[in-house]
């Protein structure tokens, strides 16, 4: 901190010294604004108020502005001033506005290093304030014990098991553990995501958006995770079956993404095919969703956000996967740029096309003989893969359109090949 102080903010010019304050008291200001809100609201009595919040986002700038020795003054000031004000807060018993008002003259001084960064603070921390009766509803209302519990262990995974996990490759390209925790993590966020939206939005409206949403972090686990779920008794095989084809929808639409940033030449091939099949599933899926729910409501109690048993499985499955694409790769070599594009279409889709279409332009026939057999084969691995987790009924409700959707869109692109 020394050095960043010592090196910038002794030598700015009068100019950005201005421009520091000013934006130091919108910060103050805007903080402010909703703390003299609160008070009325609550019709207490707090030590600071919209004035007062932004005075001391001023000092903020100025102190740090003469360097990090009178910053460090005014940072023992404010607190001061803010511990002093705690016992004489009767109908104000916790250290919010406290701790704002100290986070507050910080800002100020930060808002002589970046402002931008200052303002983002600003806006962050206004909106924990604003949400203070919405994030205790959360905290004791709507989480269960064991939501939270499943929560918090997702979150170390992430923050905690996850950056400390080695990242490299143990066999060429593939085996890192690093890219096979953070497969992990996602599909146990796919199923903590369904999770709460089947528990906090209405029954129909969660099953579609907890379903599209999934897909575009992976269609191939969201149909994997709905099908445990039907096999396990937790949902209704059709209702499932209607969520994994609207995933469906999420992989041509990513599909489309990532070739539009690829090549326009194979864009305007798959453009108009991908919206005729997005069309097939999304109108089944949507009646299989409303039919099943009108006959019966799968209503949750407190079960688990997540299983780890299940998401495990999966990750292994799709390593597994990766594994022997890249096997495959090393054995055919050149020649396995169609046996590579089959296998890897089992897995996810979106990477196989790419490769594919970066190879030349769709008048390649090689390539277009590619595309279309990966398509193919991603259709058909989909429906083993709901066969395998889901069971018969939910295979039967899934497998005829996923099949009928994939067969319009490579007849459609064959056929504007060919004209």
């Amino acid at each position: 901190m020394n050095s960043i102080i010592d090196s910038t903010f002794t030598i700015e010019p009068v100019q950005n010294l201005i421009t520091a304050s000013t934006a130091a008291l919108g910060c103050g200001l805007l903080i402010g604004l909703e703390r003299e809100r609160n008070k009325q609201r609550q019709n207490q009595h707090s030590f600071a108020g919209i004035r007062s919040f932004a005075i001391c986002c001023l000092l903020g700038v100025i102190c740090f502005s003469f360097g990090p020795f009178m910053g460090i003054i005014g940072a023992l000031i404010i607190g001061g001033i803010s511990i002093i004000s705690i016992p004489k807060q009767i109908e104000d018993l916790g250290v919010t506005t406290e701790l704002a008002f100290i986070l507050t003259y910080f800002i100020g001084g930060l808002c002589l290093w970046h402002i931008p960064y200052a303002a983002a603070l600003t806006v962050v921390l206004t909106f924990l304030l604003v949400t203070k009766d919405s994030m205790h509803g959360v905290a004791v209302k709507w989480l269960t014990e064991r939501e939270f519990k499943d929560g918090i262990f997702l979150l170390a995974l992430l923050l905690i098991a996850l950056p400390l996990t080695p990242n490299r490759d143990l066999w060429g390209s593939v085996l890192n553990p690093y890219v096979i925790l953070k497969l992990l993590i996602l599909i146990l966020a796919i199923q903590a995501l369904a999770h709460m939206a089947k528990r906090l939005l209405p029954s129909r409206h969660a099953k579609f958006l907890s379903a599209l949403a999934s897909g575009f972090i992976s269609s191939t686990a969201t149909i994997a995770s709905l099908g445990v779920e039907v096999r396990q008794g937790r949902a209704a095989a059709k209702e499932n079956a209607g969520a994994a084809l609207i995933s469906c929808v999420a992989t041509l639409v990513q599909l489309l993404i990532i070739v539009a940033g690829v090549s326009v030449s194979w864009l305007k091939i798959l453009l108009f095919p991908s919206i005729i099949a997005i069309i097939v599933l999304i109108i089944p899926g949507i009646w299989l969703i409303r039919k099943t729910q009108s006959e019966e409501e799968v209503k949750l109690t407190d079960t688990p956000m997540f299983s780890l048993k299940e998401a495990g499985i999966i990750a292994v499955t799709l390593t597994i996967i990766q594994v022997l694409v890249y096997g495959l790769g090393l054995w055919l070599g050149d020649a396995g740029l169609i046996a590579g594009t089959v296998v890897s279409s089992m897995f996810e889709v979106h990477a196989a096309m790419a490769a594919v279409v970066m190879q030349g332009n769709p008048t390649n026939p090689i390539l277009l003989l590619a595309l279309l057999l990966g398509l193919a084969t991603h259709a058909i691995s989909k429906s083993i893969n709901a066969a395998i987790t889901g069971g018969f009924q939910y295979a039967l409700a899934f497998v005829p359109i996923q099949i009928i959707h994939m067969t319009v869109l490579i007849v459609l692109i064959y056929t504007m090949m060919n004209n």
